[in-house]
């Protein structure tokens, strides 16, 4: 059975991936393209999760961007199994 790191990773090759408004504003502000954020999820590793709500699991994946710097990404796995983009920010 894959990691969950490797379940993101094919999930995000395969275009099964979707950003929130919300991350996508915090993409802009941060100065993160699309491309930091599929280098951090390739190069990342899950740090920590939370709960949302009654079983939804968010997780935590750091990784590096194209230029180098620290992105932290939330995230969660859909109902219909892909991978839903919360929110992006530098470092931590």
């Amino acid at each position: 059975m894959p990691s969950r790191m490797e379940d993101f990773r094919r999930k995000v090759a395969l275009g099964q991936y979707e950003l929130t408004g919300h991350a996508k504003d915090e993409m802009e502000q941060d100065g993160f393209t699309i491309r930091d954020v599929k280098a951090a999820i390739y190069s990342g590793k899950v740090v920590g999760t939370q709960r949302h709500g009654v079983g939804r699991r968010k997780y935590v994946v750091r990784g590096g961007a194209v230029d180098g710097r620290v992105a932290t990404l939330i995230c969660r796995l859909t109902e219909s199994g892909g991978l839903r983009i919360i929110t992006v920010f530098e470092g931590r």
